[in-house]
């Protein structure tokens, strides 16, 4: 064979080898692998996100408002307020704000006996809640109206003299809390004590 056909001969050899389709790696081939990485990619109009909202204790709320408040003429007697009732309450709404409603009917009925006499107290009164709770993360704030109508009659004996004050009507407070167990809103001759469950 002459040099000539050998030269050619190595040459075709060297273009189908540089040509042919690469084989599988053997085992003392390394393999090199890209990992994928999650970063979002943009298609068209871009990258779409979707926001997460943020944790509120508002969501699912219940509790009650412990209503203490003086009942009848409390300073010829010195009473300090007491504890009426309770009007448990809850969130009605899935969205911010968050709407809050609750609603009770209290009774309350004592008699205090002193040397000087008797003091007694019958009271009755339908309190109605509404409001909203409204925050995110631990600045959570409850924000109340509280309606109330009832009555309540007052006897005082005393010595020969006996007195009776009885009373009837409507009012309106409004009543704002931070979300804390044992939160306090009041006034004079009334409180009201939030309860979380």
């Amino acid at each position: 064979m002459s040099l000539k056909k050998v030269l050619l001969f190595m040459f075709v050899f060297m273009f189908i080898s540089a040509c042919a389709p690469k084989s599988e790696p053997g085992p003392s081939e390394e393999v090199r692998v890209e990992q994928a990485t999650p970063t979002p990619t943009e298609m068209g109009g871009g990258v779409v996100i979707t926001p997460t909202k943020p944790s509120s204790r508002c969501a699912g709320l219940s509790g009650t408002l412990e209503l203490q408040i003086l009942v009848g003429p409390a300073e010829a007697v010195g009473l300090e307020p007491v504890a009426a009732g309770e009007i448990p309450f809850n969130v009605v709404s899935d969205e911010v704000p968050y709407l809050v409603e609750g609603t009770n009917a209290i009774s309350y009925e004592n008699v205090l006996e002193a040397v000087w006499g008797t003091y007694s107290v019958t009271f009755d009164m339908d309190v109605n809640l509404r409001g909203e709770c409204t925050g995110s993360q631990g600045g959570e704030q409850l924000d109340m109206v509280a309606d109330m109508s009832g009555n309540q009659n007052v006897v005082v004996v005393s010595e020969g003299f006996s007195g009776e004050y009885p009373w009837s009507g409507t009012h309106s407070l409004e009543l704002s809390f931070p979300l804390e167990e044992g939160a306090t809103a009041q006034g004079e001759g009334w409180a009201f004590v939030l309860h979380l469950k």
